[in-house]
């Protein structure tokens, strides 16, 4: 049974899965009594927000993320979803706020970011305009059918100036969300937009800002038949590429450090071995090696076609899909991103 393909965590952010059902003896548990609201406030940005009192804080970085869930168990219900089949048997829910920094996008590609981790195959999105603390911003609402029920989410992204994205995610599962939602739409009604509480004259020296490496916390990003954890300070963006059934690249400050992922029809061609030989010489590579990625069969070639990046491609099919995953990186900045990208590839996987 298909289903979600997100988290915002994190979202990081993107998620489809197959869902087996062993057949429910066990009524799934009630949602949990929300108690007093607190306000959290950043120390960074300012952002604020309401939360209940009674609920589990599991994660908390200023100018970075807020996370809380009614309890130890609800996190590790959605931990679980994303690792493997399973039926979750509880109303866990969570409330998780990521602030991003803008680095000159506009508030429509952000959200279009967000829309690439939802799967396709949801029973329901929206994308709403709405407003966030008196500013304009957009809410996406999704629908997943879970073994135990719906799994249902709202997703709110404003932008109160140039510094700061901020996203704050509501979601629970087993059709739980309609007793959820009262009090979600009045922690929304407390938002206070994250910003630069301070504006800094900006001179007329060009200064040269170190971009940020990938994040060590990851984020379950979804696509066509496919789910990747990747850096939650790294944005997806769906590309245009002919021959392709889906597109998308993945990348943080530097676009020269990117993971892109492409599903290609392969009903005509299933032989592995002869595409790979076949596109050698496009790739400019001397040889292809051997190897799996999730958890099927592949083949990896190294290449370059630009001074200090290196690049590696890898070849899987499953089915009536190709599946092309391309890894590129700074040379210079090799120690910092490839062991990263290695560890995403390692937890692809193709359904």
């Amino acid at each position: 049974m298909n289903f979600l393909n997100r988290f915002a965590l994190f979202a990081f952010g993107a998620i489809a899965l197959i869902i087996v059902s062993t057949g429910c003896s066990e009524k799934s548990k009630a949602p949990e009594p929300i108690g007093t609201l607190k306000t959290y406030t950043d120390t960074i940005t300012n952002f604020k927000v309401q939360y209940p009192s009674n609920w589990t804080l599991i994660q908390k970085e200023a100018g970075r993320r807020f996370m809380i869930f009614p309890s130890k168990e609800a996190n590790e219900a959605f931990k679980k979803v994303y690792a493997a089949p399973a039926e979750i048997n509880n109303s866990a829910a969570q409330i998780a706020v990521f602030l991003q920094p803008i680095r000159g996008r506009t508030l429509d590609t952000i959200v279009l970011d967000n829309m690439s981790d939802m799967i396709s195959d949801s029973l329901f999105t929206e994308k709403k305009p709405i407003t966030i603390n008196g500013l304009p911003g957009y809410r996406l609402h999704y629908r997943y059918n879970l073994a135990d029920g719906l799994y249902e989410g709202e997703k709110y992204i404003g932008i109160k100036d140039t510094t700061y994205a901020t996203i704050i995610e509501f979601s629970s599962f087993t059709d739980s969300y309609a007793f959820y939602k009262p009090h979600f739409d009045k922690i929304i009604s407390s938002v206070v937009l994250a910003s630069n509480p301070i504006q800094k004259k900006i001179d007329t020296i060009v200064q040269n800002v170190e971009a940020a490496p990938p994040s060590a916390t990851f984020r379950v990003v979804n696509g066509m038949g496919f789910s990747i954890s990747l850096p939650d300070n790294f944005n997806g963006k769906r590309t245009p590429n002919q021959g392709t059934l889906f597109s998308s690249s993945y990348q943080g400050d530097r676009l020269d450090c990117a993971i892109q992922v492409d599903v290609i029809d392969a009903s005509k061609q299933k032989n592995l071995a002869k595409i790979v030989e076949d596109n050698k010489s496009k790739y400019r590579a001397s040889a292809a090696s051997k190897t799996s990625i999730g958890g099927v069969d592949a083949y990896f070639m190294n290449y370059s076609f630009m001074r200090d990046v290196n690049s590696r491609v890898y070849f899987a099919i499953k089915g009536d899909k190709m599946y092309r995953v391309t890894l590129n990186w700074y040379v210079p900045k090799q120690a910092i991103y490839l062991p990263v990208f290695e560890n995403c590839l390692r937890t692809l996987k193709i359904n």
